[in-house]
């Protein structure tokens, strides 16, 4: 079997199985887990999490059976647990296991011949995806081990040209990576090869500018410039053990603006950093580099305010006795733009951009040529397409002409008939001959773009029309509908998808049940929806071969590289930047980035993100001035700048056009908040309001300060209203942080104690109880309590064999438990704590960066030289942003940062973590603000953080009063100072 590149059988009996994706599947499980297999209840797990005991157990033997039918008796050993017979089934992945295991690093390589399972999906088996992800990411990492073992070997025997070889290998597996690029660089200078090495760093710079958008990372531009300027090569740095042991990338991008080019129409461009997915193969030779190298480095031309290939499709003109054929006015142009998608022939504007457009040039008029042209300079399009339906006898007949936008030049289409009962194959007869006209390409049809009942299409335009109105449940009905009638229809689900997204996404469970939750404000959704989102992406994915170059990264972005789990803020601005490059014109998308820049822009270390959060809203508004959602968000723009002048033209600019939605509601309570006007003249209506706009009003309050003592009314219905047990636990967990914002520890302790009656287990409350004492201000005789009874429970975890979750899940306990000790000044427990946690971290990506934390503040206040290598690494992975890392993160590496020494970027990831969504610690982000902003000298900074935190802490609880009352004297006295 063969599992690296592909999931394939070879030999013979491989054509029954060649389409038994589960069978596969479970071939691929055993042969992953080699000698010591997989217990029946875990192969249940992965490929039937979603069925009882009992079915999983009968479809088990039945796959079991029909595996030993078709590949013979002998093809597994044991019973409980199961394996594969190795003499029976031999598999790459396991060959490739036992020669890492075993130092034969040569032979490893040689087997892995691509990513695990790559393109191998299994649908409705959630648990068994995350399996392959979290498999592939590890096997990946032996795989760049490997080679980097065989490079050092080479090296130290002093055969560079197989050291060449190797490295060169190894700059495959991630060509952006600043460190393998000068390891391959200093390689080829050890071989005396200098050119080369020039030649590599060339190629790095061009493949991290194109890629990445940002500037290469200064270790190996100024080795190339030495490079240059000195007879001798410089030589290798020495590495650090530690950072070898965790594959240490110290590149902390610089934090930089976000590209116009990203923001303004029609240009589309990112200047965001991206995740690392690349088209070429991991085979590719380094001449193949350079050829990619050359063609990214080509001059690239601007795109120009008219491009030729873009085509707009206004409404048709719709003349019919039959009233209920009104809608193919509108649903012409949805319906034919997907097909005019730049394959060969002419791309579409988004059809929502150029109805929109239309419609507000036109003001209800019938419309002309000179409007159709105002429309397709506004949306810098070079064409027009303008048609005509006209319904007569029970015949349909549709006539387009092709307008130029620049000169009074038109090309009229030959007209189209056909039954009145057939619009379907009229339309697909007009655009087939607009495509052969235009470009000569192959015939295509809407069925294939769209789908091939009627009644799903109908469903499907009655949704586009009613986003277009802002009727957003409406079109979310519909286009469900539309997915229930034919669940292949793809253009549906993307449609539905965008309808119902979710940015920046966590998951919470209770026992196997898991709910999703945005932690952007106002984002809150329903469980129906989360449900039709899924459903949305699943389908979408299964059918995405349907959909065209301007769909499909739409697709990409709204589920994330990593689905099921979330992705991070970085990989999603990536995702959504590449998604407007092939869509410049589709506004959801700009209005999708703006919020993320708004939410997270500081977090991931942009400057001005504010400001290009409100040039995305406004490109959006100008694609759909009917699109609501944008101008709800320049609301939150002018209230998180703390521009009330500004607040208020956007606040009633916004209720000129929306008087009664639950975003006017929110619009009115921000600005009576930042009014001053009295709490009870506002809380007088919170019992009323939706979930969405509570959820608003909780988190922007604590997030500007404006209307504080809301968050804490708005906080007791959202806690009151949760009914169902993961609702319950959120709603409980963001009260707690709340309280502890507040400066109200009792309170935090008694809503951790009934997060723990729904949700937490032992452990996690202990966790919780002791991180809120040592970071945010929490009970400390809990804390201590917890803490003593964690280290009873982890010396008594810590003595067997665990399984992966257990070690996961002890782990992260035993990070918490090491910064404990140390907050204690017990130096000695936390370093052995933190030793447990080394030989426990392989192969847990994501508790990896958390069971750092530990080491690197022992290693940065005894100033260790590792410690610097640990605080870039971590420094790095914070800037992916929401949602994965624990919020104190960025918390502890500013204090590593402060004792080694480094207060200027302890000062930097405050600021950062300050801007962390949801706003746990935030009052201590702002408190730790202020005071080293006040040691640096920015009298100004310290004072507007100090009095955030003020505003925060305007009602603690007495045993936290003295603290805001220190703070209090410390703003006066930074206030007199001159």
């Amino acid at each position: 079997m063969e599992a690296f590149g592909k999931l394939a059988l070879t030999g013979g009996a491989t054509g029954s199985l060649s389409h038994q994706r589960r069978r596969l599947a479970l071939l691929a499980l055993l042969a992953a887990a080699g000698e010591r297999g997989l217990s029946r209840d875990q192969i249940i797990g992965y490929l039937w999490s979603e069925g009882t005991g009992e079915s999983g157990r009968h479809s088990l033997e039945q796959l079991l059976h029909a595996l030993r039918r078709a590949l013979g008796q002998s093809l597994f050993s044991g019973t409980n647990p199961l394996s594969l017979n190795s003499e029976a089934m031999a598999s790459d992945v396991s060959e490739f296991n036992l020669a890492s295991a075993s130092g034969a690093f040569a032979d490893a390589v040689a087997l892995y011949n691509g990513p695990f399972m790559e393109g191998f999906y299994l649908e409705e088996a959630p648990e068994f995806e995350r399996w392959a992800t979290s498999e592939r990411a590890r096997l990946a990492s032996k795989y760049a081990d490997g080679l980097t073992q065989l490079a050092s070997a080479a090296e130290a025997g002093g055969d560079h040209a197989s050291a060449v070889r190797w490295r060169r290998k190894l700059v495959v597996t991630d060509p952006v990576s600043s460190r393998h690029a000068l390891a391959l660089m200093q390689t080829f200078v050890a071989a005396g090869d200098r050119t080369a090495a020039l030649q590599h760093a060339r190629v790095y710079e061009l493949l991290v500018r194109q890629e990445l958008e940002s500037e290469p990372d200064p270790s190996v531009t100024s080795y190339a410039a030495s490079l240059r300027t000195s007879p001798a090569a410089p030589s290798m740095p020495p590495a650090a053990p530690l950072a070898e042991i965790i594959q240490v990338q110290p590149v902390i991008p610089a934090p930089t603006p976000i590209e116009s080019r990203v923001i303004e129409v029609p240009e589309h461009a990112t200047g965001a950093r991206g995740g690392r997915k690349y088209w070429w193969t991991a085979g590719l030779a380094a001449a193949g580099l350079l050829l990619i190298a050359a063609y990214f480095g080509r001059e690239k031309k601007p795109v120009a305010a008219t491009a030729v290939n873009r085509i707009v499709v206004i409404p048709f003109r719709v003349t019919a006795a039959d009233s209920s054929l009104e809608y193919l006015g509108e649903g012409a142009a949805d319906l034919i733009a997907p097909m005019l998608n730049g394959e060969g022939g002419p791309v579409a504007v988004d059809s929502r951009s150029a109805i929109s457009t239309w419609n507000r040039i036109t003001l209800g008029r019938a419309g002309n040529a000179d409007d159709a042209r105002k429309v397709a300079l506004e949306l810098g399009a070079e064409l027009v397409l303008s048609g005509t339906i006209v319904e007569a006898n029970g015949r349909l007949t549709i006539a387009g002409t092709v307008l130029s936008a620049k000169a009074p030049i038109s090309r009229t289409l030959t007209s189209v008939s056909g039954s009145a009962d057939s619009a379907e194959s009229v339309l697909n007869s007009f655009v087939r001959q607009l495509l052969v006209r235009e470009a000569g390409v192959s015939e295509s049809s809407i069925a294939e773009v769209t789908s091939r009942s009627l009644p799903a299409v109908r469903a499907y335009l009655d949704g586009r029309g009613a986003y277009r109105r802002a009727d957003e449940a409406s079109a979310i009905d519909n286009f469900a509908r539309a997915l229930d009638i034919d669940s292949t229809f793809a253009l549906a689900a993307v449609d539905l998808a965008v309808a119902t997204g979710k940015l920046l996404r966590t998951e919470m469970c209770r026992n196997e049940t898991c709910r999703i939750f945005s932690v952007v404000p106002g984002f809150l959704s329903a469980e129906r929806d989360q449900d039709l989102f899924d459903r949305a992406i699943r389908l979408g994915w299964n059918n995405r071969t349907r959909l065209g170059p301007r769909d499909r990264p739409v697709l990409d972005a709204l589920r994330g590289p990593n689905y099921p789990r979330e992705a991070s803020a970085r990989q999603t601005l990536a995702q959504l930047a590449r998604a407007i490059r092939a869509s410049p014109d589709r506004p959801e998308l700009r209005y999708l980035l703006g919020t993320l820049l708004l939410y997270q822009g500081p977090a991931l270390g942009f400057v001005n993100s504010s400001t290009d959060a409100a040039a995305a809203f406004r490109a959006a508004s100008r694609l759909d001035s009917s699109y609501l959602a944008p101008l709800g968000r320049m609301v939150d723009v002018a209230a998180l700048s703390g521009d009330t002048a500004e607040l208020r033209r956007a606040a009633h600019f916004y209720l000129s056009r929306d008087s009664s939605g639950s975003t006017a509601d929110y619009v009115r309570w921000i600005v009576g908040a930042a009014g001053r006007s009295q709490p009870a003249n506002r809380r007088v209506r919170f019992k009323s309001l939706s979930a969405i706009t509570l959820d608003h009003i909780y988190l922007i309050s604590q997030m500007t300060g404006y209307g504080i003592d809301d968050a804490d009314s708005v906080g007791a219905i959202i806690t009151e209203n949760a009914s169902e047990p993961i609702e319950r636990s959120v709603a409980f967990r963001r009260a707690h942080f709340l309280s502890l914002n507040r400066g109200r520890p009792s309170d935090a302790t008694r809503f951790l104690h009934r997060m723990d009656e729904v949700k937490l287990s032992g452990p996690r409350f202990r966790q919780f109880s002791m991180a809120s004492a040592m970071f945010d201000g929490g009970d400390q005789r809990v804390a201590d309590s917890s803490g003593r009874e964690l280290a009873k429970a982890l010396a008594h975890d810590t003595l067997g064999p665990m399984s992966h979750d257990a070690e996961r899940l002890t782990s992260a306990a035993m990070a918490v438990e090491s910064l404990w000790y140390l907050e204690h000044g017990d130096t000695a427990a936390a370093k052995a704590a933190a030793r447990w946690l080394r030989r426990h971290a392989e192969g847990q990506s994501r508790n990896r960066v958390f069971l750092m934390l530990p080491d690197m503040l022992i290693g940065s206040r005894a100033r260790e030289p590792e410690a610097k290598a640990l605080r870039a690494f971590v420094d790095s992975v914070s800037l992916e942003g929401c949602c994965e890392l624990p919020e104190f993160v960025n918390l502890i590496l500013a204090r590593a940062y402060e004792a080694s020494g480094d207060e200027a970027s302890a000062l930097r990831v405050i600021r950062r973590g300050a801007s962390y969504h949801p706003p746990r610690l935030l009052s201590t982000y702002l408190r730790e603000e202020g005071r080293l902003a006040s040691r640096a000298g920015d009298r100004g900074a310290a004072i507007r953080a100090y009095e955030r935190y003020l505003i925060l802490r305007s009602d603690p609880e007495p045993s936290r009063a003295h603290e805001r009352e220190m703070i209090r004297a410390e703003v006066t006295r930074l206030k007199a100072m001159h």
